[in-house]
C-alpha cells in the first residue's frame, strides 16, 4: 500500500510499476478496481430488470387472457345478473375488481413468500457470503412497485372487462 501526495504522481508510479520487467508486479488503484466492479454490477443489475420486467409483462398478458377465457365459461353468469337488473357497467367493474384481487392476493402471497425466506435464509447468508439483507421488504420504492403492478392490473383487465360488457349488452337486447 502506497500513499502519494500527488494525484498525477498516482498514475505515474501506477505505469512505472506495471512496466517493471525485472520483477512480475501490478499495481492496482482500489478506487478504479472498485468502480469497474460496480460498473459490472450495475449491467447484472440492469438485466436482472429488464428479466423481471418481461415476467411481470408475461404475467399481466396471462391475467387478460384468463379473465377473458373465464368470461366465455362463465357466460350463463352473466345472463343471470343481467336478468336479475345488473346494468352493463356493474358487470365491467366486476371484472376489473376480479383482476385487482388477483393481482393484489398474488402481490400479498409473493411478499410474504419472499419475506419468510429471507427471515429463515438470513444466518445463513449472513455466515456463509457476508450478505446481510434486511427482511423488512416494505420500502418506499416497493410501494411505488406495488402500486404500479395494480395499475398495470387495471389496465389489462380493461380489454376483458368490455367484452364482459359487450356480452352483457348484448344479452339485453
Amino acid at each position: 500500500m502506497l500513499g502519494l501526495k500527488s494525484k498525477m504522481a498516482t498514475f505515474q508510479l501506477q505505469r512505472t510499476i506495471n512496466q517493471y520487467a525485472k520483477e512480475p508486479v501490478a499495481a492496482i488503484l482500489p478506487g478504479v478496481a472498485l468502480s469497474e466492479l460496480w460498473q459490472m454490477m450495475s449491467i447484472l443489475e440492469n438485466t436482472l430488470l429488464l428479466v423481471s420486467a418481461l415476467v411481470f409483462i408475461a404475467a399481466c398478458l396471462g391475467v387478460s387472457a384468463m379473465l377473458v377465457a373465464s368470461i366465455r365459461d362463465r357466460s350463463r353468469e352473466i345472463q343471470l345478473l343481467r336478468v336479475i337488473g345488473a346494468p352493463p357497467y356493474f358487470l365491467f367493474l366486476l371484472i376489473e375488481l376480479e383482476a385487482l384481487l388477483i393481482t393484489l392476493l398474488s402481490c400479498l402471497m409473493g411478499a410474504g413468500l419472499l419475506t419468510t425466506c429471507l427471515v429463515f435464509s438470513q444466518d445463513y447468508l449472513v455466515s456463509h457470503f457476508g450478505l446481510y439483507i434486511e427482511a423488512n421488504i416494505l420500502t418506499e420504492n416497493s410501494l411505488y412497485l406495488f402500486t404500479a403492478i395494480l395499475s398495470a392490473s387495471a389496465i389489462v383487465a380493461v380489454i376483458p372487462s368490455i367484452n364482459g360488457y359487450h356480452q352483457a349488452k348484448i344479452i339485453k337486447n
